[in-house]
């Protein structure tokens, strides 16, 4: 069985009880006041949304308000951005080297299958060793 929808009165006096813990430092959402009254977010909006935009959004206006990024703000994005090309690149490569090991380990595999000969393959700068 559903529970009952709360009528208008029930949901001011639940988003009344938000702002004022609000004004004592937690945040005012309607998530808070959904939780308060036990409604999901989607059947909350559905019969409530009069009272969302005109009640509820004009007194639960954040006191702060940024007006634009600051040059920190800015600097830290291309810093992050430099951080993430060259993580990126770093990934490339492991996953190149992963290919490679794929790639050898499947010739090892089928020449093991077949007994054929296996020629091993040396990594880039070593010398081959001298086998008799």
């Amino acid at each position: 069985m559903k529970p009952p929808i709360p009528d208008a009165d029930s949901v001011r006096s639940a988003m009344n009880a938000v702002l004022t813990e609000a004004a004592v430092g937690r945040r005012a959402t309607v998530t808070a006041v959904e939780r308060r009254l036990g409604v999901t977010h989607a059947t909350f909006y559905r019969h409530h949304q009069d009272l969302i935009t005109s009640y509820y959004q004009p007194r639960a206006t954040p006191a702060r308000q940024q007006e634009g990024p600051s040059p920190a703000t800015g600097e830290r994005v291309l810093d992050n951005l430099r951080r993430l090309r060259q993580e990126n690149a770093d990934l490339r490569q492991t996953l190149h080297l992963y290919e490679e090991a794929i790639r050898r380990l499947t010739l090892e595999n089928d020449a093991l299958r077949t007994d054929a000969r296996i020629i091993p393959l040396h990594a880039q700068g070593s010398r081959p060793s001298s086998r008799p």
